[in-house]
């Protein structure tokens, strides 16, 4: 069971929303033992994978994969991906491809996948249309990620061609987060000032309409911390597929 905490009403919420410009953060926002929960299913019994971009190509790399590569073959690997960096967008970080294996039935089902289906529960869906002012909301997508140190995600807006991300979300899973580890999920005006910052506090969940211009920064070489979440995008697509179907 995913339970928001029931403090919390959408339509109070609302307001708030619109009046931010379209983002805010709202903190223990599940009841707490469920985000409890979900925390450890993230930090040990989800399978993580390694994915990052060489320009517009996107590399994902399963964990038998990466067991597989030499020290030097991966050091290589983080070299190409430094040096993109120093020019073009970059990313770096661990996740685990929810929607794949939820629609593939030959995949193995991650039990963190139950958020996926919460998410996509009718009345989940509708507590978020509500909040967001956004009744064309169909289904949210979803995936775990987790940011280690030099992990990153620079400065990127989330559009998509065919305009269906309507509003993206990160529930964060983050204990005992300190704001010098960085892992700050950023916002920027026409002058690149960083004009709001939120932390990934535990049992945080973000929302920001799309698009808007936003980064994760880099984690600090000092963070002994492991920055989990479940992000994805509010759409106004249809699913691929029916919801409900996973048995956990």
């Amino acid at each position: 069971m995913i339970r928001i905490n029931p403090a919390y009403d959408p339509a109070a919420l609302a307001g708030a929303y619109a009046a931010s410009g379209k983002r805010m953060q709202v903190r223990d926002f599940l009841v707490a033992e469920d985000a409890t929960r979900i925390h450890e299913i993230l930090r040990s019994k989800t399978p993580w994978w390694l994915v990052f971009n060489e320009g517009a190509q996107v590399r994902q790399l399963p964990p038998e994969y990466l067991a597989s590569l030499s020290q030097a073959q991966l050091n290589q690997m983080l070299i190409g991906v430094q040096e993109r960096a120093r020019r073009e967008y970059q990313y770096l970080y661990q996740f685990h491809p929810m929607i794949s294996t939820y629609f593939t039935p030959s995949a193995p089902k991650a039990p963190i996948l139950a958020v996926m289906e919460w998410l996509n529960q009718p009345a989940t869906l509708d507590w978020f249309r509500t909040l967001l002012g956004r009744p064309e909301i169909q289904w949210a997508d979803a995936h775990a990620t987790l940011f280690r140190s030099g992990n990153f995600l620079k400065e990127h807006t989330d559009a998509d061609d065919a305009n269906t991300r309507v509003t993206a979300y990160v529930l964060n899973f983050s204990p005992g987060w300190q704001r010098d580890w960085g892992g700050f999920l950023q916002f920027f005006d026409a002058n690149n000032d960083v004009e709001a910052g939120f932390c990934p506090a535990f049992n945080a969940i973000n929302l920001f309409d799309v698009p808007q211009d936003h980064s994760v920064g880099m984690l600090s070489s000092f963070c002994t911390g492991h920055r989990y979440s479940v992000t994805g995008w509010f759409r106004s697509d249809p699913p691929p597929g029916p919801f409900g179907r996973v048995a956990f």
